[in-house]
């Protein structure tokens, strides 16, 4: 706990001065002599960027600090400007310093999707976010990474490193790492299997908005891929913020899946278990970051996502036959830690 508490320190005076390189780069793009206190925090995400609203000429509009160390600035910029071009709604970039990585963006508001999702507007707005996705899906990816066997694999990592380990403190047998191998291997076969389209890559409630204009606008593209064509409908669908009868998730899958092209010679039962798999690779892959977002960053926000997260994993994984031994070790061995790891979180994050 001391370190962490050191390494917030750190990172709270390195924070203090991008905040004040960030304001006087934002004076001079906007209006000069404009002081730090103009610019209004804003909610930020799991990475390291940080978010402000600031009033501009021509009306409110986003400034950005991404530490180049950890973002990909240019790789944002570069996507924006496509997809812009393409028709999708993504926030024009005003100006950009890539060296420092600044951005002035244009501001969609604060509506996340994820704030009007309930019973009777689920439909609707599933609807609406599932045609976008299938446009960005029609996007050309030849200048995007490859989402291949290496980072499937360094993905999956994250959940023994940071959540079994890490987090729970597990100690993992020769018999219990072998047994995870064959789990990552059925996902990464799996995975490798499907089609491949322009892949978001965090396509869920949270990185969606409901703009002013009544458009559906699409924010944290940064990471997009070349890679497996239902990956971003099972983070939409599977969210890790938002639990749907499995009755609904179906209906909305196929109406994801009717009349695509990609699938014509694909049965529905291998369609449900690409879903499914690529769901199960998802969410080992969230539960290793939300525990490193803990441990590394001593943010403790993503913890209280963690139990609905390995829900859906013992779910889809007690529905084969090949994984429904992962389920019962995950809630003889795992599901017990968790809650008691997140309680002892809790502690010290209110005496720090």
């Amino acid at each position: 706990m001391v370190n962490k508490q050191k390494s917030q320190a750190l990172r709270s005076s390195q924070a203090s001065e991008r905040h004040s390189q960030l304001a006087t780069w934002v004076g001079q793009q906007l209006a000069p002599g404009a002081q730090a206190s103009l610019l209004k925090p804003m909610g930020n995400d799991a990475s390291f960027r940080q978010y402000y609203r600031v009033q501009g000429v021509h009306g409110e509009v986003i400034a950005v600090d991404a530490p180049p160390e950890t973002e990909d600035t240019a790789a944002f910029v570069t996507i924006a400007r496509q997809w812009k071009q393409e028709g999708i709604k993504v926030p024009e970039v005003y100006s950009v310093d890539l060296a420092r990585g600044f951005m002035l963006l244009e501001d969609f508001g604060d509506c996340l999707l994820g704030d009007r999702l309930h019973k009777g507007s689920s439909d609707s707005l599933y609807s609406e976010a599932i045609g976008v996705l299938k446009n960005i899906q029609q996007l050309p990816a030849d200048t995007l990474p490859e989402y291949n066997e290496p980072l499937l694999r360094l993905e999956l990592s994250l959940y023994p490193e940071w959540f079994l380990e890490g987090l729970l403190g597990l100690a993992l047998s020769a018999t219990e790492k072998q047994a995870l191998h064959r789990l990552f291997d059925n996902l990464v076969t799996s995975a490798l299997a499907q089609p491949r389209v322009t892949v978001h890559r965090d396509y869920h409630s949270r990185n969606l908005m409901l703009c002013p204009d009544g458009q559906l606008g699409v924010i944290d593209f940064q990471g997009a891929l070349h890679g497996p064509l239902l990956y971003d409908i099972v983070s939409l669908l599977k969210d890790c913020y938002h639990c749907w009868p499995e009755e609904k998730v179906n209906q909305w899958f196929q109406l994801f899946t009717n009349g695509m092209p990609e699938l014509a010679q694909v049965s529905t039962t291998t369609q449900k278990q690409w879903f499914d798999w690529l769901g199960l690779q998802r969410h080992l892959k969230c539960l290793g970051i939300f525990s490193r977002l803990w441990l590394r960053d001593g943010r403790s926000g993503y913890l209280g996502e963690l139990p609905k997260t390995l829900d859906y994993v013992i779910t889809a994984c007690q529905q084969y036959p090949e994984l429904k031994h992962h389920a019962k070790w995950l809630r003889e061995r795992v599901a017990p830690v968790l809650s008691a790891s997140i309680d002892r979180v809790k502690k010290e994050v209110s005496t720090a």
